[in-house]
């Protein structure tokens, strides 16, 4: 536990929308609050969706407000409302505070725009309590949550909520959605000040926190590092011997799967996509040649990353860290991942794995890695490993009661 001479931590709020394994900001909100529980300290998950795949801790106190996301309440005016500002989720957690103190307790925003809103962060606000953000995504500043296009499928570089924002059709259902993202976004900008009054944020690469920085107080902010976790795995693994390459991750365009799919098809190689999501049908139907296996549970992921001979990121939008990269270079598969996205902050092009720029680029440099000598190979493996060692979950806790540390204390 934290040692202070000062204000002594007692209580961690963890806000996330989901109390199971969602995507990857869900399962880091989800290992922080079963890890510091462990530790011995108050720890309560405050959340708007539960399900009996929740894999909290006995040790955290669960508090949901059991609502739906905002765009799949059955209740559609009910749904749209709660998606610009929860009241119901904002007065229960106002009803929440009034049990912890402000000088010892802190909170800690993981996600909140698929059903709780801004309305809770708005309630910590009100109350005065030290607040700290994981920057998980881009919903600080962007309207959609991406700065991306999803219509034309490329970045966005347009400043967030300007004009020309504004006028720009880029969401991934239709223009009124658009409009609805911005109401919602002018909410957590002009009503609850969320960027004029956090003054605590995590950032988790250098490549999103250059983003991001703009749209954050430019004078009382503090700006902490605290990169993701994953697992620790020992396994030993050849990876010359692997026969397949590997896609992970939700099969929508904004990840990049048909790129992952044209170049394996294309080079003639043999693909394994693990994961679900709207593009799963046209694709596989597509690409039949391909393996599309479907979500898979951890283990049975890390199963096919073993025997894997390399992991493929090849993500359109910018992403905020890649932690499915990581989990691959923990069992030492390296990675190859398209350039100018914040996981290419993890990749040594050549070193530890590859980068690439389009779909000839990787087709290159698919033909090239089979050409690749075993010694090659193993040392780019071990290489891979190593770097991932630099990610577990003792470094992320340790970095994380230290930024607590001084956040309770400032």
């Amino acid at each position: 536990m934290i040692d202070s001479n000062k204000n002594e931590l007692k209580n961690i709020i963890i806000i996330n929308d989901f109390d199971y394994v969602q995507g990857g900001a869900s399962k880091v909100a989800i290992d922080t609050a079963n890890s510091l529980a462990e530790k011995n300290y108050n720890v309560i998950f405050f959340c708007g969706i539960s399900s009996s795949l929740s894999q909290l801790n006995t040790k955290v106190k669960k508090i949901c407000t059991n609502q739906y996301e905002a765009l799949k309440d059955k209740n559609r005016v009910r749904g749209l409302i709660n998606g610009l500002y929860n009241f119901k989720s904002e007065k229960i957690f106002n009803n929440l505070l009034k049990e912890y103190d402000n000088k010892n307790t802190i909170i800690h925003i993981h996600g909140w725009s698929k059903c709780l809103s801004s309305s809770v962060i708005n309630a910590g606000f009100k109350k005065k309590f030290k607040i700290v953000l994981t920057m998980h995504d881009y919903f600080t500043a962007c309207p959609n949550g991406g700065f991306f296009n999803y219509p034309k499928n490329e970045i966005c570089k347009l400043k967030a909520l300007s004009s020309k924002c504004m006028m720009c059709n880029c969401d991934s259902r239709n223009y009124l959605y658009k409009i609805y993202r911005i109401i919602r976004q002018l909410i957590q900008k002009n009503i609850v000040k969320l960027n004029k009054k956090i003054e605590n944020v995590i950032s988790i690469s250098d490549f999103s926190e250059k983003i991001l920085k703009p749209y954050l107080p430019k004078d009382k902010v503090n700006i902490y590092r605290v990169y993701n976790p994953i697992e620790i795995m020992n396994v030993k693994n050849d990876i010359s011997k692997n026969q397949y390459y590997l896609f992970v991750g939700r099969l929508s365009p904004e990840k990049g799967v048909e790129t992952f799919c044209n170049a394996i098809s294309k080079s003639k190689k043999k693909g394994i996509v693990v994961g679900d999501g709207p593009e799963m049908k046209r694709l596989s139907l597509k690409y039949p040649e391909i393996d599309f296996v479907g979500w898979k549970n951890k283990h049975e992921v890390a199963d096919y990353m073993i025997k894997a001979k390399a992991l493929i990121f090849p993500s359109l939008w910018y992403e905020t860290v890649g932690l499915t990269l990581l989990e691959a270079n923990m069992v030492g598969v390296p990675g190859i991942v398209r350039k100018n996205i914040a996981t290419s902050e993890f990749v040594q092009d050549n070193v530890n794995g590859f980068l690439f720029s389009n779909d000839e680029d990787l087709i290159k440099i698919l033909k090239k890695y089979d050409t690749m000598s075993k010694d090659t190979l193993l040392n780019m493996s071990r290489l891979a490993k190593s770097n991932a060692k630099n990610y577990t979950y003792q470094k992320y806790i340790y970095d994380l009661e230290k930024c607590y540390k001084n956040i309770i204390n400032s």
